[in-house]
């Protein structure tokens, strides 16, 4: 049984919803699957791919104050007075925190789910609490869900009355999310804090997040609008995702007593009891997880890795930008990795003197959009800790201050003029002048101006990231294959046939030399030339603050050198400089910047070649290896019914994972990439939706061949 009810404070507040968040939605059903014959299902999971693009809108909210209101029912989130006491009583006495935190261990994170965001009150307060009960080397996952963040400026506004909360506060609101639908993970390394905020219907994302089949939630704060003025999110599918997530024991708190969100929760499987409410509110709820029912997989599982685990010692192959960010992941989790690379530490595509962050937009959601973005929003934020850290210079690793791509008016361009200032942080659309009084460059064109990144040396990042204590590195040891090892491991092997390094643990992280390996040959991947020109900055360079992109790049100078990029070659494996190819990144440039005169040095154009990896639909492939033949027998169905739910565990090679075909975005996605492969491996909560797993997954194209009835 929960324990007996704690005692309430006697303090006088209006009755009001908490933290506004609970979103509406329909039927969902917890993940713990029992095996069972194909089945045809319908439940809804995120995918909003070919739906109109637009970052969401805040609340519309009135002001008691400093407090805020929500305009369309006028509930208030909190107590300008009492809020924080309320957010205590309510949300961390009801989960008994403060008896969990001090016995917590630092084998697995506590992970709690906050169902509506809001001011962030609750996030602030739990940190702080956190931040006082935590023991040596515990670690904290809060995954919060909200469909109308709100502004930064309305964050600190509506929290100002609680100067204490300012040294959780500032540090959150300097790493804010921009409001784009999809889940946004920030690290806080100093708290012991990992934090997804995932803005996108709560009951979508928990459904979402419950088809992985995997319990992950130790506590919840069920907050949101009172049921009386708000009915529609308090629905039975957001109840039974949320007991598909829980962990046994796990316990819930809300503001509210109402007597369908007890029903609906103890439908889902939860223990709910009143204890006396805040106040002068009579009651609340808590409760326990007793027991979930199984349902059926939304989707066929061919994406999954059924049986992750906690490596006993991690083994990456490749040191460029995937397999550094991938021994990085790993290690940040408390694995011990050692990376072994052919040559030397960022070689092959990681080589560029310069590269930019870069993401694309589209009118409309798709994958290959979704993923850019949020590759984008994790990766800028990312190296922007690295240089607060130190372990990126300013102007000699990194250079801040976005870039601007140039875009010929249309009618995609019309729409982003329209939706981005929602998002103001993010980016802008700017007029071909307002270009020009930016960069100092008369452009062709308007086109849209990206605030967050700039452009970084890779090999630097490459080395802060591999200096990482958990990280040991081999070098210069050419040529590697892997083979099993004699307990079911994995083997890297050299050229010669010395054993160079074994692990329960691998990620190929080798570009098209993955190809190489016999289990991965089937992957449609391809090599691509690419030469960029290293350009001496002309006078009317030497301003220029700002990266433009248009065909090609022109980033700021680093140490006097502009990095021109870059040709484009599918299939040619030449590394000779060309000078052709100088003269059609210099044209890329005259084109982009009409008035810009650009002259050849004496002796010609000097620069670099590199070759980069791309798949067949130039997304990344990042996630667990499938056993091809097995996949094809497993799944065959699918080539006579595309649309059948196969309720069947994917095969996988136990422990081998692929992180490559980055392209010319390596510094964009593989850092988030490389979280998908971690989590993926071990078992830990997901940082995208599930539509976008499957779009990255290797067996993507195992499954499309099928259905297509050309099994690989």
């Amino acid at each position: 049984m929960y324990p007996a009810p704690l005692s309430t404070p006697t303090v006088i507040c209006p009755e009001r919803g908490a933290d506004r968040g609970l979103l509406d939605s329909a039927t969902a059903g917890s993940a713990r699957l029992p095996p069972h014959p194909a089945v045809e299902s319908d439940q809804p999971l995120i995918n909003p791919t070919q739906t109109l693009w637009t970052p969401l809108a805040p609340l519309t909210l009135d002001w008691r104050g400093d407090a805020p209101i929500a305009s369309d029912c006028g509930d208030i989130f909190f107590c300008s007075e009492d809020g924080l006491a309320e957010s205590r009583y309510v949300f961390l006495e009801g989960n008994r925190l403060s008896e969990r935190w001090p016995a917590q261990t630092a084998d697995q994170p506590f992970v709690i789910g906050e169902v509506g965001v809001g001011t962030a009150l609750n996030l602030c307060l739990t940190i702080a609490e956190w931040l006082t009960y935590r023991r040596p080397g515990a670690a904290l996952h809060y995954v919060g869900f909200e469909r109308a963040p709100f502004r930064p400026e309305d964050m600190r506004r509506a929290l100002g009355h609680w100067p204490e909360m300012k040294p959780v506060l500032n540090p959150l609101l300097a790493r804010w999310p921009d409001p784009l639908p999809g889940c946004h993970r920030r690290y806080f390394p100093e708290w012991g804090l990992t934090l997804d905020l995932w803005w996108a219907d709560a009951a979508d994302a928990l459904q979402d997040l419950a088809s992985h089949g995997r319990a992950w939630i130790d506590a919840w704060y069920l907050d949101g609008f009172a049921p009386s003025r708000e009915p529609g999110p308090w629905q039975q599918r957001l109840y039974d995702a949320m007991a598909g997530l829980s962990q046994a024991k796990a316990t819930f708190a809300t503001f509210t007593a109402a007597g369908e969100v007890r029903r609906g929760l103890a439908a889902a499987g939860f223990e709910a009891h009143k204890r006396p409410g805040f106040g002068s509110k009579r009651d609340c709820l808590c409760g326990i997880i007793s027991s979930a029912g199984a349902t059926a997989p939304a989707i066929t599982p061919w994406d999954l890795n059924p049986a992750p685990r906690a490596p006993q010692q991690a083994l990456v192959l490749g040191a460029g930008l995937a397999g550094a960010h991938a021994a990085f992941a790993l290690a940040r989790r408390g694995v011990a990795v050692m990376v072994l690379e052919a040559a030397s530490v960022g070689s092959g595509g990681s080589s560029n003197l310069q590269g930019v962050t870069y993401t694309r937009l589209s009118h409309q959601h798709n994958p290959l959009t979704d993923f850019s973005l949020a590759g984008f929003s994790f990766a800028t934020d990312h190296y922007e800790m690295l240089l607060g850290e130190g372990a990126l210079m300013a102007n000699e690793d990194i250079g801040l201050g976005g870039y601007v791509q140039l875009h010929e008016a249309d009618e995609m361009l019309a729409h982003l003029r329209e939706v981005l200032p929602l998002a103001p942080a993010f980016a802008r659309t700017l007029s071909a002048t307002e270009i020009a009084a930016l960069t100092g460059l008369t452009p062709r064109c308007g086109g849209i101006h990206y605030l967050r990144g700039g452009w970084l040396t890779p090999q630097a990042v490459c080395r802060a990231l591999l200096a990482h204590p958990l990280i040991s590195l081999q070098t210069d040891c050419g040529p590697l294959s892997l083979s099993r090892g004699p307990d079911s491991g994995w083997q890297a092997v050299d050229a010669q046939g010395t054993v160079r390094a074994e692990a329960d643990t691998v990620i190929l992280a080798t570009a098209n030399a993955t190809l190489q390996q016999p289990e991965l040959e089937w992957l449609p991947l391809t090599s691509i030339r690419g030469q960029t020109t290293h350009l001496s900055t002309p006078p009317e360079l030497a301003q220029l603050s700002v990266t433009l992109c248009d065909q090609g790049y022109l980033p700021p100078a680093r140490a006097g050198l502009h990095c021109l990029g870059a040709s484009f070659a599918p299939g040619d494996v030449g590394t000779d400089e060309r000078e052709a190819e100088h003269a059609h990144n210099i044209d890329m440039m005259k084109t982009a910047l009409p008035d810009l005169d650009l002259l050849a040095p004496d002796g010609g154009w000097q620069g670099h070649v590199a070759h980069r990896c791309n798949s067949n639909d130039y997304l990344p492939v990042a996630g667990p290896v499938p056993m091809l033949d097995e996949f094809n027998c497993r799944y065959e169905r699918l080539r006579h019914d595309r649309k059948r739910v196969i309720d069947a565990p994917s095969p996988v090679l136990p422990g081998l994972a692929v992180l490559t075909s980055l392209g010319s975005r390596g510094l964009s996605a593989a850092p988030l990439a490389a979280e998908m492969v971690a989590d993926q491996l071990m078992g830990t909560l997901p940082p995208v939706p599930r539509y976008l797993q499957r779009a990255l997954s290797p067996a993507r194209f195992a499954e499309r061949a099928l259905k297509r009835g050309e099994p690989l």
